[in-house]
């Protein structure tokens, strides 16, 4: 059973019925601003249900938490087995950045290997409940990988709007789903999207406004990653979250869960949130101007395809707002770095996934963290999703005769 009660807009707070709502907010809307909506749940209610129990029903997966998701009837809800992902201490990176814990949450766990298959379970299965035939989604790549899978999970016809340069893994999994995959400028695709809603009567699942907003359902699936950290943390949250950043929709989405908590009273405190884009990104100008902030920059060339945008979300700026959070950029030099040493703990990430660590690096070096922080590190992607970017940086092997001479020392 759900709580949800309906959206409200993040900015001005208005509030709406639960609907396809596509365009962010109308009533605070201006030429340069705009501010998406989020489902709000009646928290009253269910803390007196609860009365100090677990969120969670019984069961595993995503859907355990569906008093806080917004489906209103469990025969719409799609699943693919997601959620459920391991949260890994790493001693060394702890001793590195002076914290007194770090964590990997390993989202590469999820049926397409990607933490975008939350926000993809949540949004095609109200999608599905609003009588949805056709998605479509404005990708770069693991978001348009994940939309497929779970409308063909639904029955539901889908097609991806892309741009030159998607991996090929990320290519190969929305055409085996069955998603028709368009390739435009990144302009393009949300021209493309915009038409597809309004002539062709398709379902987005992505963002379609400029200023962009966020989808407003999609993000709740991102909330139980929060969830399942302070599950797993035995009841207790962390001091800070690191999470790769483009759109904040993650970002806002796992910010929110621990809100959640807070407000059914099962945290006092809640963490802040590191947002970790890429160098030139727009959230680091947005959070210096001040809130409510929207930037817009040039695009820039970057191995973090995933999260290379050229305006922020206001959701973006809230969180960091509200959790007294800080933004870091991070260089190619450093990701493909972060990539690499994160590789020798064993976790082989996507460049845009391993913007989180190198970030991190940055904020650390900085000295905006103090000492003995339990940090959680959001690895969003597997990097086999993106072989691309590092392929030249590792050398072809040498075939041997089957001797031990041959094979030399280990």
């Amino acid at each position: 059973m759900t709580f949800v009660r309906g959206l409200r807009c993040v900015h001005c707070r208005a509030r709406y019925p639960l609907a396809p709502m596509f365009e962010g907010c109308p009533a605070c809307a201006t030429d340069g601003f705009a501010s998406g909506v989020t489902p709000e749940y009646d928290y009253d209610a269910l803390r007196a249900m609860l009365g100090g129990r677990p969120v969670a029903e019984a069961g595993i997966g995503l859907w355990r938490y569906r008093r806080l998701l917004p489906v209103l009837d469990r025969s719409h809800e799609v699943s693919l087995g997601e959620g459920d992902t391991s949260l890994v201490p790493v001693p060394r990176l702890a001793r590195e950045l002076g914290a007194a814990e770090v964590w990997i949450k390993d989202e590469s766990g999820n049926p397409t290997w990607s933490f975008k298959d939350r926000n993809a379970a949540v949004a095609v299965s109200k999608a599905r409940e609003f009588g949805a035939e056709t998605l479509v989604a404005a990708t770069s790549g693991n978001h348009g990988a994940s939309v497929a899978a779970y409308a063909a999970r639904a029955g539901l016809d889908c097609a991806a709007l892309t741009y030159p340069g998607i991996s090929a893994g990320n290519r190969i999994l929305m055409q085996a789903s069955g998603a028709q995959l368009v390739v435009t400028t990144p302009e393009g695709r949300r021209t493309l999207l915009r038409h597809a809603i309004r002539t062709l009567g398709w379902h987005p699942l992505t963002n379609t406004t400029d200023p962009p907003t966020n989808s407003a359902y999609g993000h709740e699936g991102y909330k139980t990653i929060a969830y399942e950290i302070v599950d797993q943390l035995g009841g207790r949250p962390p001091d800070l979250v690191a999470i790769p950043t483009a759109h904040a929709e993650g970002l806002f989405g796992i910010w929110k869960g621990f809100d959640e908590l807070r407000l059914l009273g099962q945290l006092t405190e809640v963490p802040r949130m590191l947002a970790c884009e890429p160098e030139g990104g727009p959230l680091h100008l947005a959070h210096a101007k001040g809130h409510p902030g929207i930037a817009v920059v040039p695009r820039t060339a970057t191995v973090a395809r995933g999260i290379d945008v050229t305006a922020n979300t206001y959701i973006g700026v809230a969180a960091l707002a509200q959790s007294n959070g800080l933004v870091v950029q991070a260089s190619d030099e450093a990701i493909l770095t972060a990539q690499r040493d994160l590789a020798t703990e064993g976790f082989f990430v996507e460049p845009a996934s391993a913007a989180a660590l190198a970030g991190l690096r940055v904020a650390v070096d900085r000295r905006q963290l103090p000492r003995g922080l339990s940090i959680v590190v959001v690895n969003t992607s597997s990097g086999l999703k993106n072989l691309e970017a590092i392929v030249p940086l590792h050398e072809q092997p040498v075939t041997v005769a089957p001797t031990l001479t041959a094979l030399g020392p280990v």
